[in-house]
């Protein structure tokens, strides 16, 4: 009897055994199942590329260009139509009177009788009354230049002295005024400026001064010229 429990117990061990062995063999075998499927996925052939037709198209070359046109056939030339004289013939009659031959004193061209306004041995073609006088060309004012090589200096021939203010000189107010002028070709001063002045109308009194002054032109060559001349004007008191 105790050999039978023996056997039955493990039997029953053995039953328990299987049971739990049981989902692990369905896992191993689904495992292998989807090893298998997967690899049967990855073993598809890969389908062959379509071949596919290439077809280069060329353009037409352009057509040509068209011919240049005929050129145009030469006018003809028409011969000049002949001159025909008609035959000289004699006078029926005698003329009463013989025409008078011209004296030849006229200019060779000339209309016979002369023209109205015209004179005796005048040119043909020439202009009534005469050829009048070219007109004359007015003279050019040239830019001042300055003095130095050869341009002569002007010469002072008439001098002004300049007038003191009143204010000036109750101040008691000395010095000098330094002008720059511009001399015309006729020595005359046309126009001034201050380069260093003296207050109290001084500044005023030499540049008026100055206008009134007159100088033999500067020259260059020979020929008169304007130029930039600097004017020194003092200022004084006795």
């Amino acid at each position: 009897m105790f050999e039978d429990a023996l056997i039955e117990t493990i039997k029953r061990k053995q039953s328990k055994s299987k049971l739990a062995m049981l989902p692990v063999a369905i896992a191993a075998h689904a495992l292998v199942l989807g090893v298998v499927v997967v690899a049967q996925l990855w073993a598809v052939d890969e389908l062959p590329e379509p071949s596919i037709e290439v077809s280069f198209y060329q353009a037409p070359p352009p057509p040509p260009p068209p011919p240049p046109p005929p050129k145009a056939a030469p006018a003809a030339k028409t011969p000049p139509a002949p001159v025909v004289k008609a035959p000289e013939t004699q006078p029926v009659a005698v003329p009463e009177e013989i025409p008078k031959q011209s004296s030849g004193s006229g200019a060779e061209g000339g209309v016979e009788g002369g023209i109205e306004g015209g004179e005796a041995g005048g040119v043909p073609g020439g202009v009534i009354g005469g050829v009048p006088a070219p007109t004359p060309v007015p003279e050019v004012d040239e830019a001042p230049i300055r003095v130095g090589g050869t341009v002569v200096a002007p010469a002072r021939v008439v001098y002004v002295p300049p007038t003191y203010t009143d204010i000036a000189r109750k101040a008691r107010l000395q010095g000098m005024v330094i002008i720059e002028a511009i001399i015309s070709k006729q020595g005359d001063v046309t126009d001034a400026r201050v380069l260093r002045g003296l207050p109290m109308g001084l500044s005023e009194a030499a540049i008026e001064a100055i206008r009134k002054w007159k100088y033999k032109p500067a020259t260059l060559h020979g020929r008169p010229v304007a130029v930039y001349l600097t004017v020194t004007v003092q200022f004084t008191l006795q």
